[in-house]
């Protein structure tokens, strides 16, 4: 399960709490053994009191799930970090090769490009959703951020092949500004060249778009015991 955020009391935000319900239901019904999560923080913010790999073990374990399931990853500060950390830490030394990555919808096509930029042809790897909860017109803000972070790191990562370690080892400990103690990339030209896709694409003249104030939530379905609720078994 990919990071969400984690509010300052420890708990869960909707979207974190949609990703670890969605996991749990996946080890109830049989089809996730073991569950790993993954994040520390958002990239610009600032270190944790909780991170938001514990965040989520707790509201697993909350929900039944024991802690020989449970796996933290708790370095990554972005999704490249999710699928490189993730990598390190538990699919190689496990030879574990077979993975789902759970994360919210509007979230899907970015975290598939990161994980098979990552991980290459070695893994046999899929994607299932949890719902955002966001309304229409905040979702499509969201699909538009996705699309300009997308751009980006089509840009950022374009001579870097698919599962090659070399380059991904360096991209991380000596370019990425999330990671690498002197990188070639600050965060500030990040946020410029960013701000410059956006504009070339008309992004940021849609944030009119979100109405003002926070809207409901819905309520997220609690895993039933038993297990029996049917689990998104698809490929992407």
């Amino acid at each position: 399960m990919l990071g969400g955020g984690v509010e300052p009391d420890g708990s869960l935000p909707y979207m974190a709490r949609a990703r670890a319900a969605r996991g749990v239901e996946l080890f109830k019904a049989g089809i996730a053994p073991r569950l790993i999560m993954s994040g520390r923080c958002g990239l610009n913010d600032p270190e944790p009191a909780v991170t938001e790999a514990a965040a989520m073990a707790a509201y697993a374990r909350a929900h039944g799930v024991p802690d020989d399931a449970l796996f933290l990853e708790e370095a990554a500060r972005d999704t490249l970090g999710n699928a490189f950390f993730t990598r390190e830490l538990f699919l190689e030394p496990n030879n574990w090769r077979s993975i789902r990555v759970v994360t919210s919808d509007f979230h899907l096509s970015r975290a598939a490009w990161v994980f098979r930029k990552i991980l290459g042809a070695r893994y046999d790897f899929s994607f299932i959703s949890s719902g955002s909860g966001l309304p229409p017109r905040e979702l499509i803000l969201r699909a538009l951020e996705e699309c300009k972070l997308t751009i980006f790191l089509n840009e950022w990562l374009a001579a870097v092949e698919e599962g090659d370690d070399d380059a991904i080892d360096n991209l991380m400990e000596r370019d990425h500004p999330g990671y690498a103690d002197a990188p070639t990339l600050s965060h500030d030209e990040m946020r410029t060249r960013l701000a410059e896709i956006a504009n070339i694409n008309q992004i940021a003249g849609t944030q009119h778009w979100i109405t003002h104030g926070t809207p409901p939530q819905p309520q997220i379905p609690q895993p039933t015991p038993s297990g029996r609720r049917k689990a998104d078994r698809r490929k992407s």
